[in-house]
């Protein structure tokens, strides 16, 4: 847990408000003249249209505050990690992990959010890079960017699904290809997960992988459906890279990325996963701690009910 850096005197803040929900809509013109006389909003843009804007076409802020749910903050990362402020979420979702503080509860809390007083954590972000079928063998550390097809940055995971006609796909997985060399390990199944510990209680925890504290640098390798007894989930730090090759894709196979971006994956693609050097730092709130929100939210070793 670490404590933020005391702001201005009048911070600037950077809005990002998922416009397309009504409730937000609300609170966001009663909010404009409260934050008006606290703060400088530099900018508010739609965020339904940020595919053209690059980060340096953002003002300087001081703190992004991110008015949606979690997804709304997955979205927002990919534009704002770069400008290196931190991220307040305020729920209008559902579960709220991110965002974790409500309308009333970011208000109350203002003076502690923007003087550092609120706890922060700082969170992994990985990237994943997809390669064609003419590329160099990742397993070699040969990231060959003649035959890169895309790449994503993601806060929560990257996942590689079958996809219709819904066969089993084939793959090959490399974890620290570096060192490992050739070395792969044969996956049949449903598809692969590979989540950092901010995703680890989204997909991952429900394919059956474990729930990792958001503070530790490492990964999780979750098989769907694996066809094996032997294949279980694992961590590794989250310094090693990860390569995998779809040996026999369906016509569906797809990768995602936070549940957001998809992009088709065909025969002897290649996908590589990397930690960024880059962190994200949430606010966080100050009522509750990882576990109390964790058995709170999602009822997390909860005794079972006598009734």
């Amino acid at each position: 847990m670490l404590k933020m850096t005391r702001m201005s005197t009048k911070t600037r803040l950077l809005i990002m408000a998922n416009k397309s929900k009504p409730s937000v809509l609300g609170a966001l013109e009663a909010l404009r003249p409260w934050l008006a006389q606290r703060a400088t909003v530099v900018a508010e843009p739609d965020i339904a249209d940020m595919d053209g804007v690059r980060p340096a076409d953002l003002p300087p802020a001081d703190l992004v505050v991110v008015l949606g749910g979690d997804g709304t903050i997955l979205a927002q990362v990919r534009h704002t990690m770069s400008l290196n402020v931190p991220i307040v979420g305020v729920n209008f979702g559902k579960l709220g992990f991110l965002a974790e503080f409500s309308l009333e509860e970011f208000q109350s809390d203002w003076d502690e959010i923007v003087t550092g007083q609120c706890p922060t954590s700082r969170r992994t972000l990985i990237e994943a890079r997809v390669f064609t079928e003419g590329a160099l063998d990742c397993r070699l550390n040969h990231l060959d960017s003649e035959h890169e097809k895309a790449r994503s940055v993601a806060l929560n995971d990257a996942v590689i699904t079958a996809g219709a006609p819904f066969r089993m796909i084939d793959m090959e997985l490399a974890i620290d290809p570096s060192r490992s060399q050739p070395y792969v390990t044969r996956l049949s199944g449903d598809g692969v997960i590979v989540s950092t510990p901010s995703g680890s209680t989204a997909y991952n925890l429900s394919a059956g992988g474990p729930i990792v504290s958001p503070d530790l640098d490492s990964l999780c390798i979750t098989p769907i459906c694996p066809h094996s007894l032997a294949f279980r989930p694992i961590v590794v730090d989250a310094g090693c890279g990860i390569g995998i090759r779809v040996l026999a894709a369906n016509a569906g196979t797809t990768l995602v990325v936070d549940g957001q971006l998809s992009l088709p994956l065909q025969d002897q693609e290649q996908v590589f996963i990397h930690r960024l050097p880059q962190t994200l730092t949430l606010i966080q709130n100050p009522r509750l701690n990882y576990w109390q929100m964790l058995a709170k939210k999602m009822r997390w070793a909860a005794r079972p009910r006598s009734d």
